[in-house]
């Protein structure tokens, strides 16, 4: 409510300073509101260790605080509004109804897309006909959805959830693939969620932009943040990034925005400075490939880029700092190489290969109303039939 008012204010003040003075309280008010919900227990917690370092008996006291429902995902949605506003991108609706549904659309609301109001308010205030045409597309894209998160993701986090639960008693092959799968759970679990929601717009006779793009199929790191949670990365490149100054201050500066951007990308994710060191570590990728320009074959650069990503999901996934470089040191020493429950292992790899055959083959399948397509989805329920893992996992992306 605070930010549709704020948008029309903005609008219509014609004094600049006072415009500017509107913004900045919008933005303030949004980001002090996520901060307190997000981060306030973190900075506490740090102060305190901080403190006990220095031999300071200070014990700031925890709230116990719950973090409202995709409160990061419709803080940014509110935000890019007052801001394209304030840069004359867009003009203000007077339809609030409008204004709610677009930042609280529910398909998208707890974990994405991030839309921008210019793309999405004129959908919802023009009036929608039913497309039988889009619903099919929708419903197809649901199946796709539900393959990659109930199949895929959630037979993954099994044997994930096991080895991350018992570091020090797996082999290090074990802890090895667990640190490979991570890559491609968190990859179909949350653009598992992102093709459900896409295709419940569709059914809505909405179409939401595309979140996901075949990431892992990345030649270099500029390109895999232009394939991966395209709405986020797009959202901090022209709201973080380009005001910081971009590319348009010198090299040195460049590096610098860039390192920003990513850093604090990786502490939007969540109040941890394991989020912080694996946005720090992208950032570094970003900079190291502007300086070092290495022209590699396709097949190298994709799996240089890839194996990279994947030792960054480490400090992704641990819970703390010490257990990520506790993975590290023993996936670098490989010492023991058991893997049990090899029937169990082999179904993993199986859904591994069968989504990269989708990913590599049937692209988008669920684009085209064909026969084709009607029998890819046959396949895709009879996976969720055979294999799904009803463990009630949450979407990874719930709790950011």
């Amino acid at each position: 409510m605070l930010d549709y008012s704020f948008g029309i204010a903005i609008f219509n003040e014609k004094n600049e300073w006072k415009k500017k003075r509107l913004l900045v309280s919008a933005i303030i008010i949004n980001l002090g509101v996520l901060f307190f919900f997000k981060y306030f227990n973190f900075f506490v917690d740090s102060a305190n260790h901080l403190a006990n370092e220095f031999g300071l008996s200070v014990n700031l006291p925890i709230l116990n605080i719950l973090l409202p429902v995709g409160i990061s995902f419709y803080t940014f949605h509110s935000l890019s509004y007052t801001i394209d506003i304030y840069h004359e991108k867009l003009e203000p609706t007077k339809d609030f109804v409008a204004y709610a549904s677009f930042v609280c659309f529910f398909p998208q609301l707890v974990a994405g897309p991030i839309s921008r109001a210019r793309d999405m308010l004129p959908k919802l205030v023009t009036p929608r006909k039913i497309d039988g045409e889009l619903m099919v597309q929708g419903v197809s894209q649901i199946i796709l959805g539900f393959f990659k998160k109930m199949v895929i993701a959630d037979s993954l986090a099994v044997f994930i959830d096991r080895i991350y639960g018992s570091l020090h008693v797996s082999s290090d092959l074990s802890i090895l693939f667990a640190v490979i799968f991570y890559s491609f759970q968190i990859y179909c679990d949350f653009s598992g969620y992102t093709d459900i929601a896409l295709g419940l717009g569709k059914v809505f006779g909405i179409t939401l932009k595309v979140n996901f793009n075949r990431p892992y199929f990345s030649k270099n790191f500029s390109e895999f943040w232009e394939k991966w949670h395209i709405s986020l990365s797009s959202w901090l490149r022209d709201y973080l990034y380009i005001p910081l100054g971009g590319n348009r201050k010198g090299a040195v500066r460049t590096y610098f925005n860039l390192f920003i951007t990513m850093l604090l990308g990786g502490l939007w994710h969540g109040a941890s400075w394991n989020f912080v060191i694996w946005g720090g570590l992208h950032g570094t990728y970003l900079i190291i490939q502007r300086l070092v320009k290495i022209k590699l074959p396709v097949f190298l650069a994709i799996l240089l880029t890839f194996s990279l990503t994947t030792l960054t999901w480490i400090f992704f996934r641990s819970p703390t700092f010490h257990d990520s470089w506790y993975i590290l040191q023993r996936i670098f020493t490989m010492e023991s190489y058991e893997i049990l429950l090899i029937f169990a292992f082999l179904k993993l790899v199986y859904l591994v290969i069968a989504l990269l055959i989708l990913e590599i083959f049937f692209y988008n399948h669920f684009e085209r109303i064909n026969a084709k397509a009607f029998i890819i989805n046959i396949i895709l329920i009879i996976h969720l039939l055979m294999f799904c893992t009803y463990s009630g996992n949450g979407f990874i992306y719930f709790q950011f």
